[in-house]
């Protein structure tokens, strides 16, 4: 297995470790990981790590960023040769490639290893690069023209949502795959029993982990109303909210900011030992972030249905959570979006009802193991990367 990717297991990243995860046990011996400078979290490398540079990379970090982008959309940004990531290799001979969609030169470098060397190419794609990879309005129909080759050249197609196969699906004309993100295997829940009481008699506590931006941090900030009006507080795991979710620091008469823990463990066990319900929030109205919101799938839902409790969201309708919420009412407790008023309502609700808090962390933990068991994803994804290393490549033309 050749990962070949600005994002690979242990770089540091959301999508890194989502791909740690995927990796979990995988013999180190038969990876190697080509990409730039690696940035491990919490443990040393466990792959075989070979640094590299994009051609032009500094461009990125620079003004001119949007120019580079846009010059990759017709083809005139250059990628890394494939001798050079030959000579990288030293003579290991990788079955299939696999590469994020994210960054174009680095995935467009990754397809044209792949061709050279006749290899299948899977792909992963957890976000919409478009909204990402921003160029100038001239270079928008080349940038989809040139997603669009490389979309189809892959062999498998890995999308985080039912929303993002859709989506691309109509965009490129080719199907893909559903592969929601893969929550820590050593996640585990409270005990069940613990949702018929308060942690603190007469309050309810909202816990959030996450990162306060994408709009979320800016909602709870419309909440903090609500929060007042319920007596309840917000128990809050991640990185300081700024810009426009910066007024969460000074609401500290309903909010406790803990910071950005070292392990996720440290964080989901203050949670179960603080908290009585789960927080979801989405931005609404999106602005920005309708387009990511509607087929991005967010990585922390399927860690919060895993730790059996009660689970509120709010947001818009065509948010690719919120979808799924609806289609599982039993598994989390939607509020009205569009009806601030009823919030501190379905707080106090959710206060005084044991019995719904109960339920609802039942609920959780069904729809959580139903639709995103971290072994089943895992054996999904490895499962797919041994039949394409097996299956023979059609005849390139």
């Amino acid at each position: 297995m050749l990962v070949y990717s600005n994002e690979f297991p242990q770089s540091g990243s959301a999508g890194g470790i989502l791909l740690e995860r995927l990796f979990k046990d995988y013999p180190a011996e038969r990876v190697r990981i080509v990409g730039p400078a690696a940035q491990p979290v919490s443990a040393p490398l466990r792959f075989q790590h070979h640094q590299v540079r994009m051609p032009w990379s500094r461009f990125e970090g620079s003004r001119f960023n949007r120019l580079h982008r846009s010059l990759r959309g017709f083809g005139l940004a250059p990628l890394q040769r494939p001798d050079v990531i030959d000579g990288l290799l030293g003579g290991f001979q990788p079955e299939v490639a696999l590469t994020i969609m994210q960054h174009g030169t680095w995935y467009d470098s990754a397809m044209r290893y792949a061709k050279k060397q006749g290899l299948p190419l899977v792909t992963i794609i957890h976000d919409d690069n478009e909204g990402f990879d921003r160029v100038y309005p001239f270079a928008r129909g080349a940038q989809r023209r040139r997603d669009g080759v490389f979309y189809r050249s892959a062999s498998r197609r890995f999308c985080v949502s039912p929303e993002m196969e859709q989506e691309f699906r109509t965009r490129y004309g080719v199907t893909g795959e559903v592969l929601y993100p893969n929550r820590s295997e050593d996640l585990t829940a409270r005990d069940a029993g613990l949702n018929l009481s308060l942690r603190v008699p007469g309050q309810l506590t909202l816990g959030f982990v996450g990162n306060p931006n994408y709009g979320y941090g800016e909602q709870l900030v419309k909440m903090v109303p609500a929060l007042r009006e319920a007596k309840a507080k917000l128990v809050a795991y991640g990185h300081e909210p700024r810009g426009a979710a910066a007024p969460l620091v000074e609401a500290r008469d309903v909010v406790e900011l803990r910071g950005f823990v070292r392990t996720p463990e440290e964080a989901w066990r203050g949670i179960k030992d603080s908290c009585d319900v789960l927080i979801f929030p989405y931005l609404d109205p999106p602005g920005a972030m309708e387009r990511m919101y509607s087929i991005h799938f967010p990585s922390k839902l399927p860690e919060y249905l895993a730790v059996g409790m009660p689970i509120v969201m709010v947001g818009p309708n065509g948010a690719s959570g919120i979808r799924w919420a609806t289609r599982n009412p039993n598994a989390v407790h939607l509020l009205p979006a569009a009806e601030p008023e009823e919030w501190t309502a379905a707080l106090l609700q959710l206060k005084s009802d044991a019995q719904l808090r109960s339920s609802l962390g039942a609920g959780a933990l069904e729809a959580g193991a139903r639709d995103f068991d971290p072994l089943y994803i895992r054996e999904k994804f490895l499962s797919a990367l041994s039949a394409e290393a097996r299956s023979p490549l059609p005849m390139q033309s």
